[in-house]
């Protein structure tokens, strides 16, 4: 299982989680799951207080792509039974254009934007959260080293 992180602006925890019950499957608490709770894609929660960035570099690059520090982190995560890489990046475009933002992914540091997910960019060699291709690319021994923000690859 991997996670991936949103960052958005613009919107209290009490809209996200009206979005998310109105898009997802609500579970315990503030915990919701797509496309149901029976057999999840994908699980959705806020994470707990103090971990909502990777570390101060990944934080810096949220602030500098978003313009401020986000109002809200939510984390997402997939990869249980399915590898939920498509329906991720669907979700996300859904969600992103209803509310401004960024994600994440446990990948590499890079900050994905909505365009890059629309467009389905590779970024070092791989589309946003595809874990999957990336295991396969540890067990042939190639893997691409992450690029710089801002470096995209079409």
């Amino acid at each position: 299982m991997h996670s991936v992180l949103v960052y958005l602006v613009g919107v209290t925890k009490s809209e996200a989680a009206a979005y998310f019950s109105a898009n997802s499957q609500t579970g315990l608490r503030e915990h919701w799951y797509f496309p149901n709770r029976a057999d999840p894609v994908l699980s959705i929660r806020f994470p707990h207080a103090g971990s909502e960035f990777r570390d101060a570099e990944t934080r810096a690059s949220v602030v500098q792509v978003v313009g401020r520090e986000p109002d809200l982190t939510i984390q997402f995560d997939v990869g249980g039974k399915h590898p939920g890489h498509r329906e991720l990046r669907e979700y996300l475009i859904d969600m992103l254009d209803e509310y401004s933002g960024v994600a994440v992914d446990d990948l590499s540091p890079h900050v994905w934007t909505l365009d890059e997910l629309k467009a389905d960019l590779r970024i070092a060699g791989f589309a946003f959260a595809d874990h999957e291709a990336f295991r396969k690319a540890q067990t042939t021994g190639h893997v691409p080293r992450p690029a710089p923000h801002g470096t995209h690859e079409h």
